[in-house]
């Protein structure tokens, strides 16, 4: 049984979109009904989300009409050149749209189908291709301005509350992961499960994020803030990967000190007080620990006090910010040096092989119906094409769009037969516009609480908008049987041309594109050895954070490798972040450092080049072993090379024997 706010979204949005009919048709525009059925299209349950896709509806319908106004006239008497610009459109808006990865993308992905949606029927008269250009954006607007006034005045729902409870869902898998970590557990089955939780949420809410100007909670004005408070949380995950190898390689090796000991468990159950206060106070414990043994089991107790003071600044400044955001606290003090040395910034992963695969994919299946159309001379072939560079449009960034495809066809079959029902043994009857609201209001209600929900958002919008197209209300009652089973049959040829087109050339598995992310970071890995000049940290973390959120549910629905893939991508980044310090102190090194600092540059740019799941060489360890005994000399003036050599070394050989230093060098001490 649909819930009562589900059921309230359903009658905001069917009254939304027969508000926008009833002032088409009192304005005399041609098709009324587009206006309904951007109503269903732009319907969210969320004001915040539903006023951003008004915007980029409206602005994609602009651009895309333009461009029907520009090449229908000049190209209408070389139907196949016209066919092929419409293609070649919707294939670049397309490529573009994947490319963007935000809310923003809508707009191109709507600008390529809606030149079709506008050009193509006006392929037979395109003396009034203008007219039906600004007649369509008009139609459209009346349905965005309808629907979105009515569900931003009456009881709208803000997404800021459910963004709070998302951010505050953060809070129980970073406290369990970071004590199994201090614990020496970081990759106990917890540890593994709560690490994946918190990589998928943090990752997840970007699209929130990203709707939250548009939201009218509170909130509206914190973007910036939870940005921030995700990128922290982004920034954590290596941290804590880092501390919980650490402290289970000391205990391996009985090397845990009793005052480190006394350290860790403070930070444990600081961590666990969920407070910022106190920081301080274990900053100091944390900055006065000694690291005096020249040896092995000494640096990696300096590194690890390291971590340990990134953690506590990072979680002191989150658990602020997080105050802030949820519960309306002062907001924290800025922290430049916190944000320039340890945060990551937001990067997004761009696929353009598969960005290109799916605009060709798209393009052919338009040409394929365009040329069936052609040669046949079906009337309603306009209304085949539309249909194939829609879907090819909404599901092209899924891995494979093909189920979603078919389960669209499905829906138009259910769609059509609900019409003829409508069209042929209830509409006749219906004589005024009170009447007409009730009789499609039950239809009205199914489809907006399955909008309501999100397991059923994407067919509840299918069915409400190829419903209010297919049904093609207008100022009066005309219908017959011959034009409605042609434009049906147009939509079933549509849609399972871009079904066929869609399996032969675009459907890919989730363990491909994995397998392509991972790959990725490996590239990246590989540039950061090989750059003459130091990568940045902040957005090589961004971005690889950003295809572990992209990996998680790929790998899920695959196999149980979301795990080993979770702690692959955090072992990768820690690589890449101490290459890219190495890049930065090794010009501070004697020469003999420097020599071996270039043979672990070019043997790490090699393992990441080939494949990294294989174990790193053991010329690597040898080359970082160098280095380190070239430098444990004068231990204090090389400190911070010290901790990145051993840091890569810990990485990449965590089961190694320690190295075993032949010198008898000034001490390791903290600053």
């Amino acid at each position: 049984m649909p819930k009562p706010d589900e059921l309230l979204f359903a009658l905001k949005t069917f009254t939304g979109a027969m508000l926008a009919f009833f002032i088409s048709c009192w304005l005399g525009l041609d098709n009324p009904y587009w206006s309904m059925a951007t109503a269903f299209i732009v319907a969210n349950p969320y004001a915040g989300a539903m006023r951003s896709k008004a915007v980029y509806r409206f602005f994609g319908t602009l651009i895309g009409g333009t461009a029907a106004v520009v090449l229908v006239p000049n190209l209408v008497n070389a139907p196949v050149l016209l066919c092929i610009a419409m293609a070649l459109w919707v294939a670049m808006c397309l490529y573009i749209a994947l490319m963007d990865r935000s809310p923003r993308a809508y707009t191109f992905m709507l600008s390529g189908y809606t030149a079709g949606i506008i050009g193509f029927p006006s392929v037979t008269d395109p003396s009034h291709v203008f007219q039906t250009a600004l007649t369509r954006c008009e139609e459209i607007t009346l349905g965005i301005v309808c629907t979105t006034i009515i569900g931003t005045i009456i009881l709208p729902r803000s997404i800021g509350p459910v963004l709070a409870r998302r951010i505050s869902s953060w809070v129980k898998p970073g406290v369990d992961w970071a004590s199994a970590a201090l614990a020496g557990d970081g990759e106990s089955q917890a540890a593994r499960e709560a690490r994946r939780r918190l990589a998928f949420e943090a990752t997840d809410t970007a699209m929130m994020v990203s709707q939250l100007a548009y939201d009218v909670s509170n909130m509206q004005s914190a973007v910036r803030q939870v940005t921030r408070l995700r990128m922290y949380v982004i920034s954590l995950m290596p941290i804590l990967s880092s501390i919980g190898q650490r402290v289970a390689e000391l205990r391996r090796l009985d090397a845990l000190t009793p005052k480190l000991k006394t350290v860790l468990a403070a930070t444990d159950q600081w961590v666990q007080s969920g407070k910022a206060d106190g920081a301080d106070a274990l900053l100091h414990d944390i900055q006065t620990l000694d690291h005096d043994t020249p040896d092995w089991g000494g640096l990696l107790r300096a590194s690890l006090a390291l971590r340990l003071e990134e953690l506590v600044r990072i979680s002191s400044h989150s658990r602020q910010l997080r105050r802030f955001v949820t519960e309306g606290a002062p907001p924290p003090p800025a922290s430049p040096a916190l944000d320039a040395e340890y945060i990551a910034i937001t990067k997004q992963n761009r696929d353009h092989k598969l960005a290109f695969l799916s605009a060709t994919s798209a393009a052919g299946a338009v040409l394929l119906v365009c040329a069936l159309w052609i040669a046949t001379g079906w009337a309603y072939g306009a209304g085949a094409a539309i249909m194939v560079a829609v879907a090819c449009s909404f599901f092209a960034a899924q891995d494979d769009p093909a189920p979603a495809i078919a389960q669209m066809l499905r829906n138009a079959v259910i769609v059509i037969i609900g019409i003829f029902v409508y069209s042929f043994a209830i509409l006749p009857r219906v004589v005024g516009f009170d009447e007409l609201y009730l009789v499609l209001l039950p239809a009205g209600l199914m489809t907006g609480v399955l909008v309501s929900r999100p397991a059923t958002f994407g067919t509840g919008m299918v069915i409400g908008a190829v419903g209010a197209t297919q049904l093609g209300l207008g100022n009066g009652y005309h219908t017959s049987f011959v034009p409605f089973a042609d434009s049906s049959f147009s939509l079933i040829v549509g849609l399972g041309s871009a079904l066929i087109l869609t399996r032969i050339v675009r459907s890919v598995g989730a363990a491909w594109s994995a397998e392509r992310l991972m790959r990725a970071n490996w590239r990246d890995v590989a540039a950061a050895a090989q750059a003459a000049l130091p990568h940045d940290r902040a957005a090589l973390t961004g971005i690889m954070m950003d295809r572990l959120g992209l990996m998680m549910p790929r790998l899920a629905a695959v196999a149980s490798g979301a795990d080993s893939a979770a702690s692959g991508v955090l072992v990768d980044l820690r690589v890449g972040l101490n290459i890219i310090a190495l890049h930065r102190e090794q010009w501070r090194l004697p020469p003999e450092a420097r020599r071996c600092c270039e043979l672990i540059f070019d043997g790490i740019a090699a393992h990441y080049q080939g494949n990294a799941r294989q174990p790193a060489p053991d010329a690597l360890m040898h080359a970082l072993d160098s280095a380190m005994a070239a430098l444990m000399h004068d231990a204090l003036a090389h400190r911070a090379a010290l901790m990145v050599l051993s840091g890569l070394r810990s990485v990449l050989f965590p089961e190694a024997a320690p190295p075993i230093f032949q010198t008898h060098s000034q001490a390791l001490v903290a600053e």
